[in-house]
């Protein structure tokens, strides 16, 4: 599953959108549909700030967030990205009992509709196969969050560049090359150096 696909996905801060490719989840959205609370959010709002307890999960139904975090300078870093018709939030640390650890922050008006994790572990225990699909989105996060390491440790930066663009070949009608840059963990002026090359080899 691709960044901006349109198809159904799950993004609690894993890698972009592979989950569509591998759960059947369909049950799990309409959860949110008939029982969760519609709220629209503006530009630049946040749905959470790290270091909350705040015990929601969020269905995207229009619009995009991001997930950042600041280091110890103040300096703020992007995490991820959550698109339409995606399930997102910071699902792991609710699980554990956690507070939040990652800021999520509409980059576009966005409309969305909220349940408590409460209701959501209520869900999982309903059946055997909630259960499995609840157990299921655990395993794919863990399996995400590898695949972004092994990216950052593995990939240079232009094959991390290339990867998203094959994802999401619209991602910058949606997030500034800045964002972008710090996404990739390279500078601007690294990211911009990249895209010269690319078109430089693709006119060659």
């Amino acid at each position: 599953m691709y960044l901006c696909s349109n198809k159904k996905a799950i993004h609690f801060m894993g890698e972009f959108n592979i989950y569509n490719e591998i759960l059947d989840f369909s049950d799990f959205i309409h959860l949110f549909m008939d029982k969760g609370k519609r709220i629209d959010l503006k530009k630049n709002e946040y749905f959470c700030m790290a270091g909350e307890h705040f015990p929601f999960i969020a269905y995207l139904e229009k619009g995009a967030f991001r997930y950042t975090c600041d280091d110890a300078n103040g300096k703020e870093h992007i995490l991820s990205y959550a698109f339409e018709n995606e399930v997102f939030g910071n699902y792991s640390p609710l699980q554990n009992n956690s507070y939040t650890i990652a800021n999520i922050q509409a980059v576009q008006n966005s409309v969305i509709y909220t349940l408590p994790i409460s209701e959501i572990n209520s869900f999982f225990n309903s059946s055997m196969d909630a259960q499995l699909l609840g157990r299921r989105i655990a395993e794919v996060i863990l399996f995400s969050m590898a695949q972004r390491l092994k990216s950052v440790y593995c990939n240079t930066p232009e094959e991390r560049y290339l990867s998203l663009i094959r994802k999401c070949p619209d991602v910058l009608n949606r997030i500034t090359l800045r964002e972008m840059a710090s996404y990739l963990m390279i500078t601007p002026e690294t990211l911009s150096r990249i895209r010269r090359r690319i078109v430089l080899k693709r006119k060659s």
